[in-house]
């Protein structure tokens, strides 16, 4: 019945779409104004989704022609005394200063801004909708739309152009990744740098923190978006080069240390008991826009380093380690938000840029992570966010630097990461901080090349706690890490299967189930090996004691269990 609904829509979409086709062909406006009917358009576009391209030869030129289309400006002398913004029929008129030159008069027609903005909005939501299909207009688009990232008019039409270009490169990846044109990796340097250079342009007052989050977005997303698309070969569709990377770091490296100026700007006004309600009120807004400012810029930072390994190492020491390495502990700052920032570069240097990067900087992470997990007081969102990445960086330093973790280190840690993996999961309110101590306290201790194994002498209570926090499902790569130690761990025997079947029908039929309906939380490797464990237990313990054990699991984890040993 729901396909019958959604087939029904697409059908009505398509009508709507021939009259609309038929109305934009013609060019007359009268009926229904063009800016209405193409965000009617957009909208149609996200029902029909692949069903739409037919339409886009009628509809994209509009956009474009809006984008495209030599904004009215006129600059005239003016009245001296009248500094004023005015507005008369469409436009907007104030007037300057100019060095030299006296008092000038500029007139803007904002309704021309508003229709720019208007098609990038339009333009975002076609690309968002077609997804790869809308592979073949993306040039035409980018041409288009990306002088509007740098319109020194509105900001409204910069944050919108931005929004829309980022989606319009997730279109490349995904039209790339399917085999299709590819074009996604000569768009990646030019976007990329376009965005950060505005970003450099943008002021620092309160209007423009709404336009700088959102271009700031959508770099993140390019990055993003370039990281994680791959095609037939394995390879990445949009590959960023060391030189676009060192020079991408260095200017987003120095947007991070503006904003961390300005955050710490703000948390010392807000000390200043002379404030109001509302002055604190307005204070704690600017800190959390720039928070949220600071999360895109470091995951520009953190996909370009993920996207070149080891080759991102000497640019993490040159433009990263030094002046995010300050910001690691309590005692150079007072910002949990910048610590956090700190300690997420150090986790992601660790883990990706190679054994010789991680050796060098885990001793300035640990510092950090310690710092973190010492952190007391009420568990606010700051310092669990905080002690999530000090857990993840952790995890990385076992994995990737163990012998820069000393064991008296080791084991104080290892004793801060066990009481949280010890929570109840289903109570907890902090998931994603509870599944990464779970995965931690296997790093440390119970998986292969783990630095405490040795020094661990009784590791049946991290083994209970391992196994009372599986699955995880929260990352995904480390749940995939997680469940292929345990096979391993059931293997050498280190977990009875013939003790622990309870256990590990409850965790095998949450990974089968989860991996069903599509979460990649394990390998089809590790799922055939859990299959096995499956088999293992079938062979040794009784059957009332399975079947006992079996009617205890959910009924999609027994749909699971049953489906895999048919």
């Amino acid at each position: 019945e729901e396909g019958e609904n959604v087939g029904t829509y697409v059908n009505d979409a398509g009508h709507i779409m021939t009259i609309a086709s038929t109305i934009l062909n013609s060019g007359i406006s009268d009926i229904i104004p063009m800016d209405q009917l193409l965000a009617a358009c957009a909208r149609v576009a996200a029902v029909m989704e692949g069903q739409y391209v037919q339409y886009m030869p009628s509809v994209l030129p509009h956009l474009l022609n809006k984008a495209t289309e030599k904004l009215d400006v006129s600059v005239t002398n003016a009245d001296e005394s009248n500094s004023s913004v005015e507005e008369e029929d469409g436009f907007e008129g104030y007037s300057v200063s100019v060095p030299g030159m006296g008092q000038k008069k500029i007139r803007i027609n904002t309704t021309q801004l508003e229709e720019k903005a208007q098609s990038a909005r339009a333009l975002y939501e076609h690309a968002r909708s077609l997804g790869a299909d809308f592979g073949p207009f993306v040039e035409v688009s980018v041409n288009s739309f990306l002088p509007l990232v740098n319109c020194e008019y509105s900001g409204d039409v910069r944050a919108t152009a931005a929004q829309a270009l980022c989606q319009v490169f997730k279109a490349a990846c995904l039209a790339a990744s399917n085999g299709r044109q590819n074009n996604a990796q000569e768009l990646l340097p030019v976007l990329a740098t376009a965005l950060a250079k505005q970003l450099e342009a943008e002021g620092d007052d309160d209007i423009d923190h709404e336009n700088r989050f959102a271009i700031a977005d959508a770099l993140s997303e390019v990055m993003y978006d370039s990281f994680t698309h791959t095609g037939a070969n394995g390879g990445r569709v949009a590959q960023i080069t060391v030189s676009a990377g060192r020079a991408l770091t260095d200017v987003v490296m120095s947007l991070i240390k503006t904003c961390l100026s300005r955050r710490s700007t703000l948390i010392s006004e807000m000390g200043d008991y002379s404030f109001d309600n509302d002055q604190i009120a307005r204070c704690e807004d600017k800190i959390q826009a720039e928070s949220d400012y600071l999360t895109h810029l470091v995951d520009s930072v953190g996909y370009s380093m993920k996207s070149l390994g080891q080759q991102y190492a000497p640019i993490f020491a040159q433009y990263v380690a030094e002046p995010l390495g300050v910001y690691l502990n309590s005692s150079g700052t007072s910002d949990l938000r910048a610590r956090l920032s700190a300690v997420c570069l150090f986790d992601d240097v660790v883990e990706h840029c190679g054994a010789q990067a991680a050796s060098t900087f885990a001793p300035m992470l640990l510092s950090g992570i310690r710092d973190a997990l010492n952190e007391d007081g009420v568990m606010d969102g700051d310092i669990v966010e905080l002690k999530q990445a000090a857990i993840y960086g952790l995890s990385q330093v076992a994995r990737h630097a163990p012998a820069a973790l000393p064991p008296d280190v080791g084991q104080d840690l290892l004793a801060k990461a066990y009481i949280i993996a010890d929570s109840n999961k289903e109570t907890t309110a902090n998931l994603s901080l509870v599944e990464n101590a779970v995965s931690c306290i296997a790093a440390l201790t119970l998986f292969e090349g783990a630095p405490l194994a040795r020094v661990v002498a009784d590791k049946s209570p991290l083994a209970r706690v391992f196994l009372k926090g599986l699955p995880l499902e929260q990352d995904f790569d480390e749940a995939k890490i997680c469940h292929e130690g345990l096979c391993d761990l059931v293997d050498n025997d280190q977990i009875k299967a013939r003790e622990e079947y309870s256990s590990l029908l409850r965790i095998i039929g949450g990974v089968l189930s989860m991996v069903g309906e599509g979460d990649a939380v394990a390998s089809e490797t590790t799922c055939v090996r859990l299959v096995g464990i499956l088999n293992a237990i079938q062979a040794s313990v009784g059957g009332s004691e399975v079947n006992a054990a079996f009617a205890t699991l959910s009924p999609e984890s027994q749909q699971a269990i049953v489906a895999a040993m048919q």
